[in-house]
């Protein structure tokens, strides 16, 4: 990778052409900070909201709050990363878009682990890379980020840096330590957006952090207090910690994939059988 500042937002959020100025403000404010890449929350276009309230505002990736989403991109020079509740196909999804500097879309995540708020959507099926500012990224959402398999899918596949988009309902010190363990695991930067929602049936508190592939936190956003936070990303920082600690080549897959365990944990442990530094895309289950 090379050299790149990058910025989360965090807003409390309300009608979505309300956030979706929010974010472009935003964008344009992590631009002139010197950011190449902006992350927002989980749902940002909306917002978290109730089940039967996500149904009415679901739309396709060429809907109207991803296109205006694509020319904030554009008009402000900016890589843009955000969240929103998708359909498609007929099949809804808790999904996350990557939109380029140029406005074209970079790489799509949906959501794979889905909290039990979430039965409006249907859980992803795969976490791919993709390239933002010169940057190889992979992306996902909140609960993912509680299992240790998706930061390491995404190592594996070449990612530099991991974004997430989250509206974390659990404790604030859960989800530090989490962002924190996966940038260590496996030697990643991590920049994590979350929203602000005071409802109490839904709280969250916007606690966004950029983390580097020592688990150091490099800026960490206010609790409840909407705005940018930025964080310079040095390659070199991640290239030696990967010579102290070689995590990814020191794995010892023998071990992984006892027969016993092989079949309760099918998807990653499978997937990297055949390689020592494992698929450019993991599928779970597959």
């Amino acid at each position: 990778m090379r050299p790149v500042r990058v910025a989360c937002g965090q807003f409390q959020a309300g009608s979505l052409p309300d956030n979706v100025a929010i974010m472009r403000d935003q964008a344009a404010e992590a631009r002139a900070r010197g950011a190449r890449i902006v992350v927002f929350p989980e749902l940002a276009l909306t917002g978290y909201l109730p089940a039967p309230e996500v149904l009415d505002h679901c739309q396709p990736l060429d809907g109207d709050g991803v296109e205006s989403m694509r020319e904030a991109a554009r008009q402000h020079d900016i890589a843009i990363v955000f969240g929103l509740p998708e359909i498609t196909g007929g099949a809804r999804y808790n999904s996350m878009l990557a939109v380029d500097e140029a406005g074209a879309i970079a790489g799509i995540y949906r959501k794979i682990h889905l909290w039990k708020t979430e039965g409006w959507a249907q859980p992803g099926a795969s976490i791919e890379p993709y390239e933002l500012a010169g940057v190889t990224c992979a992306s996902w959402i909140c609960y993912d980020t509680r299992f240790p398999e998706i930061g390491r899918a995404a190592a594996l596949a070449g990612a530099d840096l991991c974004v997430i988009s989250t509206a974390w309902l659990g404790p604030g010190g859960e989800w530090e330590l989490a962002v924190r363990s996966r940038a260590l695991d496996n030697t990643v930067f991590v920049a994590g957006s979350d929203i602000i929602n005071p409802d109490p049936a839904l709280r969250t508190c916007g606690r966004s952090l950029i983390v580097s592939p020592k688990g150091r936190v490099l800026a960490r956003a206010a609790e409840d207090t909407p705005g940018v936070i930025v964080a310079d990303l040095d390659p070199e920082e991640q290239q030696a910690q990967k010579a102290r600690v070689p995590l990814l080549d020191d794995r010892r897959l023998e071990t992984l994939l006892d027969p016993a365990q092989a079949g309760r944990d099918a998807g990653i442990l499978q997937s990297v059988a055949g390689s020592s530094r494992g698929p450019a895309i993991w599928r779970p289950g597959a």
